[in-house]
């Protein structure tokens, strides 16, 4: 028995250990140049530069998003609405914003064929639109600073890419967003580090709701069209890309824009479970992204309660203290590391200390999303069924 308990003790230090290296190993993530960006200028003659919005129902958003584009300090050819479909006012707010700016021009996208989904099939119904040497594609309920295009554009330029993925800083104002956003980020840069999506090596990538690409680039792997089967889109187009050998690279921008998320429990939780299945894919992947959560975050917790409960029972426990040993720096690591993913995400740290709770409630939306993807069932997401 005492071997057993050994066994299993030095197989969790094994496990601590590792958990310590991934503190380490998330910090160099988050200082890394790689996956930020500074705020420097681009140097010399400027590209054209088209700038794409997809919008779906997005009527309390899309002015402020518009407005912070026409607000850029870069010479922008056109902003390029493309309207999927929306069954609100958004049509009219995009009218009222052209009627003062004559560079705003909008598409409307009326019908979705059978097995395409909306965004991709919308954009690549207005790329005949596109003129300008450089296309930034951003959803509609981003607010970008005002030197956000230069910014990234000479990024582009200096580092000879032609794509660019970028992720600023998420507004998050709900108590269930600041809990469950930065964890569901965590877990997200856990499978695809930021430092390798440039590597072409590395086979896989992610994209994001910012993207940055030459045209003549976008328009040789088809554009949108490419990949308007697709149920992640954004990651999808960059994965493309990346097999046809075109430079890219994904980064962290907080400073350059911010990002409305979900909003509600409800919300929050259908956006996670959407993500999950179009970053995750496969029932492996759910059990694996299942076991790191429970183990980083409520493992210890659970020994601990063990360990009570034997004590309470007069059962002894062989190697009892190299157990608490093991326990303690269990829940100082966890804690680290939760107070990076925290402060990281632009959210209040204290929000840390819940991260146990964060971390069961993401683990019963994977296991939901994980049944959505073995049973094929559809998922709602803005008013369309997929």
């Amino acid at each position: 028995m005492s071997i057993l308990v050994a066994t299993l003790l030095a197989i969790y230090g094994l496990s601590v250990l590792s958990l310590c290296f991934n503190v380490w190993k998330t910090a160099r993530l988050l200082r890394s140049p790689q996956s930020s960006v500074a705020a420097s200028q681009s140097k010399g003659p400027l590209p054209s530069l088209d700038v794409v919005i997809p919008v779906k129902d997005e009527v309390d958003h899309i002015g402020a998003c518009i407005q912070s584009v026409l607000a850029q300090d870069y010479p922008i050819r056109r902003v390029i609405v493309v309207n999927d479909r929306s069954t609100d006012q958004t049509a009219e707010v995009v009218d009222e914003i052209q009627r003062r700016h004559d560079r705003v021009e909008r598409v409307d996208v009326d019908d979705l064929p059978h097995g395409q989904y909306g965004k991709p099939h919308a954009l690549h119904v207005a790329s005949s639109r596109y003129a300008a040497d450089l296309l930034a594609f951003v959803d509609s309920d981003f607010q970008l600073a005002p030197n956000c295009l230069r910014t990234l554009v000479g990024q582009l330029r200096a580092r000879s890419l032609d794509w660019l993925a970028v992720m600023g800083r998420p507004e998050l104002s709900h108590f269930w967003e600041r809990l469950l956003v930065p964890l569901l980020g965590a877990v997200t840069y856990a499978w695809y580090d930021p430092r390798k999506i440039a590597d072409p090596k590395w086979p896989d990538a992610i994209g994001s709701g910012f993207l940055l690409v030459r045209r003549e680039r976008y328009e040789q792997i088809g554009g949108h069209g490419a990949v308007a089967a697709a149920y992640d889109e954004d990651s999808e187009i960059m994965r493309v890309a990346k097999r046809a050998g075109h430079p890219i690279a994904y980064v962290l921008t907080p400073g350059l824009f911010t990002l409305r998320m979900y909003g509600s429990f409800q919300r929050t939780a259908r956006g996670i479970s959407r993500t999950f299945i179009g970053g995750l894919k496969t029932l492996p992947r759910f059990a694996v992204t299942i076991g790191a959560l429970n183990f980083v975050s409520l493992v210890p917790f659970g020994l601990v309660a063990l360990l009570v409960v034997l004590r309470w029972l007069g059962v002894p426990v062989p190697w009892e203290p190299g157990w608490w040993g093991w326990i303690a720096l269990h829940l100082a690591a966890a804690t680290a590391l939760a107070q990076l993913i925290y402060a990281g995400a632009g959210g209040p740290r204290r929000y840390a200390l819940l991260h146990p709770l964060g971390a069961a409630v993401l683990i019963g939306i994977c296991i939901r999303a994980a049944g959505h993807l073995r049973r094929g069932r559809a998922i709602e997401w803005r008013g369309t069924s997929y």
